[in-house]
């Protein structure tokens, strides 16, 4: 079947009727001349409501995301939302036909480049035009990661932490509805990422997490594709909430966790070798405790890597053969899960 393709400088929501369900390549012009796209699905209810936006595959060896959305758009039909809902099931398609974090073309990180440029290099123009185009049209926004190739994460969802405006009461409103067991809440994010510009815009947004390895869990995606609907639910954009979602209570929250979330500060390796961890996930740690030892192939300890700091583990190596310069651990604050914090 041929896809409908559309320039997305020219893509304007309001031209497209209500109860309409489409699948849409989004083009623009890249870097040697020829279209490059951005693969999207809409579907418009009768009613009026806000704009969601998921993103996935931001990174292109994420794919929880890219499941999730598969699945929703299959499920979905128009009579079943209010509003509109816009999803990119693979926001990178450079990065994931590479399978890598990083755009091959100009070896760019997506999740660093926003705003991006219109007439910059390949990931720098996708930026551009998936701020432009799709961010900045929305009134929420939900952008799905994992850890990837490099990285062992918990699950989680971040939100924008600051009672004192909108954007960040909302932010927070939609955390606590999403239904995951560990909360992240950024009181200030660094820019160039999709949810910085969301901020910019006065858009409200959460960002998930997963464990990673190139690879979907089973359990953790099904728990994604839920704290998705229940978002959209907490967003009045379901017709029929209980024929997607029949729990009555959401799950208890275990953890609030604090700090920026930028995996650019984590503690990095300072050589190479065989990475062994102490700590789990999630596992509180004191200052000085050991976090693990990287090893020769002798089993002669190289380094021995110990907390810097006390808080809860969030980050670990993805794979135990260390490069310098790879994320060795990440450790955020933690204050008692209870609402209101």
């Amino acid at each position: 079947m041929a896809m409908k393709r559309e320039e997305i400088e020219r893509f304007r929501l309001e031209a497209y009727p209500a109860v309409v369900k489409e699948q849409i390549y989004l083009t623009y012009e890249g870097v040697d001349g020829s279209a490059a796209e951005i693969p999207l699905h809409l579907i418009k209810g009768a009613d009026s409501g806000p704009v969601l936006l998921m993103l996935a595959a931001i990174h292109g060896d994420e794919y929880e995301g890219v499941q999730t959305i598969i699945e929703l758009g299959r499920m979905l039909s128009p009579t079943d939302i209010r509003g509109t809902l816009l999803m990119v099931p693979i926001a990178n398609e450079y990065a994931y036909r590479a399978a890598d974090r990083l755009t091959p073309e100009d070896g760019r990180n997506l999740a660093r480049e926003f705003p991006g440029k219109r007439e910059g290099s390949a990931t720098e123009r996708l930026a551009w035009h998936l701020g432009k185009g799709l961010i900045a049209k929305a009134d929420f926004l939900l952008d799905m990661h994992s850890g990837g190739t490099y990285y062992e994460v918990p699950e989680f969802v971040g939100y924008y932490d600051n009672d004192d405006n909108d954007t960040g009461r909302r932010s927070r409103a939609a955390a606590e509805a999403f239904g995951f067991e560990v909360l992240w809440g950024h009181d200030q994010v660094s820019p160039g990422r999709t949810v910085s510009y969301a901020g910019d815009c006065g858009i409200p947004w959460l960002y998930t997490e997963a464990f990673g390895g190139r690879r979907v869990k089973y359990d953790e995606q099904q728990r994604l594709r839920q704290g998705a609907l229940r978002l959209m639910r907490h967003l009045s954009m379901l017709a029929n909430p209980t024929q997607w979602i029949q729990e009555e209570v959401i799950p208890e929250i275990r953890y609030r966790l604090t700090g920026s979330g930028d995996f650019d500060g984590s503690v990095t390796a300072e050589e190479e070798g065989f990475f062994i961890p102490s700590v789990a996930l999630l596992q509180n740690v004191r200052q000085g405790d050991v976090i693990g030892n990287v090893y020769n192939g002798f089993g002669e300890t190289i380094r021995s890597y110990r907390a810097i700091c006390d808080g809860v583990i969030v980050g670990l190596a993805g794979t135990p053969a260390l490069k310098q310069g790879a994320l060795v651990y990440l450790i955020a604050r933690s204050h008692p899960a209870r609402a209101g914090i």
